[in-house]
């Protein structure tokens, strides 16, 4: 339990930063290209740990969720948050693309059964809150950064997927298969490899290590606690963001970085106690 507490964290301290780092790889440059970038480097990140763990082998029925979990993760999960990246403030797209964890609570009482707890619930409501109390940065918001709600109903799917997935295949070979698969698709719509500079240092190098990252210890975790334990704690990535540019930047960290701090550790604590049921689980 607590090792996939840590983990959840530990995703969410990578996208928190990682939105930083993809706004400004993503500066001139468009969706399909960054993404594309990221992908292939992230790909290549892997290599290492395919050749010393190796992977495991696939059914028809694996296979075809993979895809499924690659298309509305990485390509249109991840489109959708980048180009509300582009046209939005971080402090307004993180925000927005952190709703997940609403969505597959529900995906996953009609999909699996699951019942939703007190625990998640309110964990989902401090998540929340949290997000709400951290400062916004200046800018514009706009129609487009509802982008980034779409975003969070995508990744839904895709992340209600890993649930079945990681019984079957290891959180590296998910990683490598889905990672490789929405290179291939990218691939086939941008018909080229883009290389200029910010592209490949930001979301080629930073971006490829940020998304290994995140993307091993959010899979691992769901596989030890499940998604719906691992969602809201993961979504806590705004706060957690934030409070880690502060620390690197040293700037003073505010009374509303300060609550939204002890609101993310208050839903921690949540979800670490023993579930209290608001609806009985089903059959599905």
């Amino acid at each position: 339990m607590i090792t996939g507490i840590v983990l959840a964290l530990i995703s969410a301290v990578c996208w928190g930063i990682g939105g930083i780092v993809f706004k400004i790889g993503l500066k001139g440059e468009s969706e399909l290209s960054g993404n594309l970038i990221r992908s292939i480097f992230s790909v290549l990140f892997l290599l290492p740990f395919v050749f010393a763990f190796g992977m495991q082998p696939l059914n028809a029925e694996l296979a075809a969720l993979i895809v499924l979990s690659t298309i509305f993760s990485f390509f249109i999960g991840d489109i959708l948050y980048f180009n509300a990246l582009k046209n939005s403030p971080v402090s307004y797209a993180l925000p927005l693309a952190s709703t997940y964890p609403v969505f597959v609570a529900i995906l996953d009482l009609v999909v699996y059964g699951y019942p939703i707890t007190l625990n998640v619930l309110l964990a989902s409501l401090l998540t929340i809150s949290a997000i709400i109390a951290i400062p916004k940065e200046t800018g514009k918001f706009t129609v487009k950064s509802f982008t980034a709600v779409l975003a969070a109903l995508s990744w839904s799917v895709s992340i209600v997927t890993l649930d079945y997935l990681t019984d079957y295949l290891s959180p590296v070979t998910l990683a490598f298969l889905r990672l490789s698969l929405n290179s291939v698709l990218l691939f086939g719509f941008v018909r080229r490899i883009p290389l200029s500079r910010n592209l490949l240092i930001f979301m080629g190098f930073a971006g490829g290590l940020i998304s290994v990252a995140g993307i091993l210890s959010f899979v691992t975790s769901v596989s030890l606690i499940g998604s719906n334990l691992v969602t809201p704690l993961s979504a806590t990535s705004p706060v957690i963001g934030s409070i880690a540019g502060k620390i690197f930047l040293k700037e003073k960290i505010g009374i509303r970085h300060a609550i939204a701090l002890i609101l993310v550790f208050l839903s921690v604590i949540t979800i670490s106690q023993p579930p209290v049921m608001i609806t009985p689980a089903t059959d599905g």
